[in-house]
């Protein structure tokens, strides 16, 4: 232990004294890394910054049924077990779920508005909350300005039966919340499930609302459609080809999807691909540095192995490492640099909270890592030559 505290000592002295060979290998090895850092954090900027995008709207997680089919309760249910599954809704027929909205005092503001079914947790509400009794109601942001209403007001919900007859009942509702403008862009109501079905049943058989009603509490059966979301962007393409493999016709973002995937895939590959080209030139200018240092120091490392000194291969396994220690760290701090001038000259074309060039901690202890790990490597030939040096090797020299 003592002898290879010497050999530390000793390799940090001869780096000192000779500071010029230091510090050009020093900026070398900041030369190569800083450009490859910064190339890291744009890449996680790019890509990170689309998947934050995106996943701040759930629309594009989101799977349903592009026609009506019955869809068995059970099988719904099962669906939303699924660990890639966040939330699942059953969906009534899509001509059914016209219903009128109508403020009492402004008949004239009367609007058709899309009801579709939700519950707690829905993300396309979060935070508003989708309460279970059936006079509460959440609007969608169109809607709620074409009718001139917000959180709190009453209105009025016209259900007429279709085909023959003008059997009508009118439903007083409440506003419970308005949902976020990024839900949806049509003019939708947000119910609960119970509340639904009922305006199906009404409109599609002879039954009265209150017959209709305790039918809609009744176990179902069959639902017409669903909509369905995702945990994680990437399970949107895998669910789509499950859902079309089962025969359903449904619609989705998968194709924006992987159009993101594929394309940070490609980033990956072409970090790494500029990385490696960075790493085996620092490795091999280091490496060569390392044995020349060697090479020059013969005498003076015979001599220490003929006065006993340990481990002489530690030598320049040492003097890599301040070395690497020194370049990288000067190598983070201009990529730091360039990164805050990048995100600066680019703050007013991008989404607040969304920098185009990120260099984190993560991204800090990988480059550490490597570099440490790539100056072990450069200096291994090196230190194997050191290690095999003899004591007479130096007195022998001229």
């Amino acid at each position: 232990m003592k002898g290879m505290l010497l050999v530390g000592r000793l390799a940090w002295r001869d780096v000192l004294s000779e500071k010029i060979m230091a510090l050009c290998l020093v900026v070398g090895l900041a030369a190569t890394a800083a450009p490859l850092l910064v190339i890291a954090g744009l890449r996680a900027g790019l890509v990170e910054g689309l998947r934050a995008s995106l996943l701040e709207d759930p629309r594009i997680r989101e799977i349903s049924n592009a026609s009506n089919q019955d869809f068995d309760a059970a099988w719904l249910a099962a669906l939303g077990r699924r660990p890639e599954i966040a939330f699942v809704s059953p969906r009534t027929r899509t001509l059914a779920a016209s219903v009128l909205l109508v403020p009492p005092s402004r008949p004239q503001d009367a609007r058709r508005v899309e009801l579709l079914s939700s519950r707690a947790g829905d993300p396309l509400l979060v935070p508003a909350y989708m309460p279970a009794d059936f006079h509460g109601i959440v609007l969608s942001a169109p809607a709620a300005a074409a009718l001139h209403v917000r959180a709190g007001d009453a209105l009025d919900l016209h259900v007429a039966r279709l085909g023959a007859g003008v059997a009508q009942e009118i439903l007083p509702v409440r506003v419970e919340a308005v949902a976020p403008p990024r839900a949806t862009s049509h003019d939708t109501a947000f119910v609960a499930l119970r509340l639904a079905q009922t305006v199906e049943i009404f409109r599609e058989t002879p039954l009265s609302w209150s017959d209709a009603w305790a039918k809609a509490g009744q176990p179902p059966h069959v639902w017409a459609g669903f909509r369905l979301y995702v945990r994680r962007l990437d399970d949107v393409p895998a669910e789509d080809a499950a859902l079309r493999a089962a025969g359903i016709d449904i619609v989705s973002r998968a194709g924006d999807v992987s159009g993101l995937l594929a394309l940070d895939r490609r980033m990956i590959l072409l970090f790494r691909l500029t990385a490696c080209m960075g790493v085996a030139g620092f490795i091999a200018s280091l490496a060569a540095g390392l044995w020349a240092n060697v090479e020059r120091k013969r005498l003076p490392l015979a001599t220490l192995r003929f006065i006993g000194v340990p481990f002489l291969g530690g030598f320049p396994l040492i003097q890599a490492q301040i070395l690497a220690i020194g370049g990288i760290a000067l190598a983070l701090c201009g990529a730091a640099l360039v990164g805050r001038a990048i995100n600066l000259q680019f703050a007013q074309i991008l989404p607040p909270g969304h920098p185009l060039c990120i260099i984190d901690g993560r991204l800090c202890v990988l480059a550490c890592g490597v570099t440490i790990a790539g100056a072990f490597l450069a200096s291994a030939a090196a230190a194997f030559r050191a290690a095999r040096i003899d004591p007479w090797e130096g007195v022998s020299t001229p």
